[in-house]
């Protein structure tokens, strides 16, 4: 069946798709042993603060919330080995698909990375290159939150998603809020085996990327290999991956995120057997028109509303516990965020054993690795002296677009 482009109303007649994928203050410090510190007793965390499920009712109306525009600042990639590089070595140029192409062919030959826990580390080293660059200091902002971008998707749509909760584990360290998500080892484990069928359908999707990207602009109609379908763009190596690291504002936080952010999006819909019988692309921006009015859609202003929300109750608790509490004790705390559909989100300050468990015999203070909050010290350290306050006062720093209200679609 040859290849042809679907209407932009077909979205909604179904179809599979692969995709190109603070009122209370803390009465006690929940410590963090580090090297420097040997003295520790037991603690007891506080108790949980809580923020209600929002509403989602198609009569819920929703003020529009302030969101900026992604900027991007910094790039990167990771090799076949998956060692991180500062260069653009893992972009690759986008080509059309060839017409019914075999989703399942090299499935014996996938690479897959295994899941981990997607520690900070790479976002956190390319943000330090930016501050120690001049010229690009002032891209990184000086408050806000830190996290990868399925971090900040897993909040946004937390309001439609009425099946899976999840669990975040958060640092707030000089004004700065960093986001991890939090997997036991049960959870990892559960990951990394997942059953033939679900396995085979994770491997449709890299395929298909492998068949819409390539290291030229224009894919030569010629195999380059025995034995390969035409336009296979190479074997699957889950290692290899590009990174795009953006700014952007909601209401008042300020977010940087690194990930795959997509201003358009392919799709490819195919037969159970894995054929790609036709593909769509969607401007990001314009796919809450698709849904707007149809029966159980989301709302974005819900998502955008909601996100707001939870990091203005998210900074308010840990800012005023981290005032109360001021030291290196209150910045080395950790957090757990615990999400329930239907019910909410839970905000709790761990234990020794629990950080213990985030820490896992690593060279870290909370999930924060040494090297990083060595250099938050040094920052921290540099900014009080006279010299360098009167240094920051004369920085300029590069301009942003001027921020959206709401969604202009």
């Amino acid at each position: 069946m040859s290849a042809h482009k679907r209407k932009l109303s077909d979205l909604s007649e179904g179809g599979n798709g692969a995709q190109g994928d603070n009122t209370d203050r803390p009465s006690q410090k929940a410590r963090l042993e580090s090297k420097n510190d040997a003295s520790s007793s037991p603690q007891h965390p506080d108790p949980p603060k809580h923020l209600p499920y929002p509403p989602t009712g198609t009569n819920q109306r929703v003020k529009p919330t302030p969101f900026q525009l992604p900027t991007q600042i910094t790039t990167f990639s990771y090799d076949g080995n998956h060692v991180q590089e500062f260069n653009d070595s893992a972009l690759r140029y986008y080509v059309d698909p060839p017409p019914s192409a075999r989703l399942d062919y090299g499935y014996d030959r996938w690479i897959k990375k295994p899941d981990d826990r997607g520690r900070l580390d790479p976002l956190l080293k390319a943000l330090n290159r930016l501050k120690k660059d001049q010229a690009k200091a002032g891209l990184v902002p000086d408050n806000g939150v830190v996290c990868w971008r399925g971090i900040m998707t897993k909040i946004l749509t937390a309001p439609y998603e009425d099946r899976d909760g999840w669990d975040l584990n958060v640092m707030f360290v000089n004004g700065v809020l960093y986001f991890e998500e939090h997997l036991t080892e049960k959870k990892l484990q559960e990951k990394n085996n997942m059953q033939p069928r679900q396995r085979l359908q994770t491997y449709y999707g890299y395929a298909f990327e492998s068949y819409c990207t390539s290291e030229t602009p224009t894919r030569h109609s010629a195999r380059s290999n025995p034995g390969e379908p035409p336009g296979w763009g190479g074997d699957v190596n889950t290692n290899v991956q590009w990174c795009s690291v953006v700014r952007t504002k909601l209401g008042d936080s300020r977010i940087v995120i690194g990930g795959e952010v997509d201003c358009e999006i392919v799709v490819g819909f195919r037969t159970p057997s894995g054929v790609v019988t036709t593909t769509q692309s969607f401007k990001t921006i314009e796919i809450p028109r698709l849904v707007r009015g149809k029966p159980g859609a989301w709302d974005p202003l819900v998502c955008l509303d909601w996100g707001n929300t939870f990091l203005k109750f998210l900074k308010g608790i840990v800012s005023d516990s981290a005032t109360a509490q001021a030291g290196k004790d209150a910045k080395s705390r950790v957090w757990r965020v615990t999400f329930v559909p239907g019910t909410g989100v839970n905000l709790r300050v761990l234990g020794e054993s629990e950080v213990e468990e985030v820490v896992n015999g690593e060279d870290r203070i909370g999930f924060l690795p040494g090297w990083y909050w060595k250099e938050l010290c040094a920052t921290q350290a540099s900014a009080a002296s006279p010299m360098s306050r009167a240094d920051h006062q004369t920085n300029t720093s590069p301009a942003v677009p001027n921020t959206i209200s709401g969604w202009q679609v």
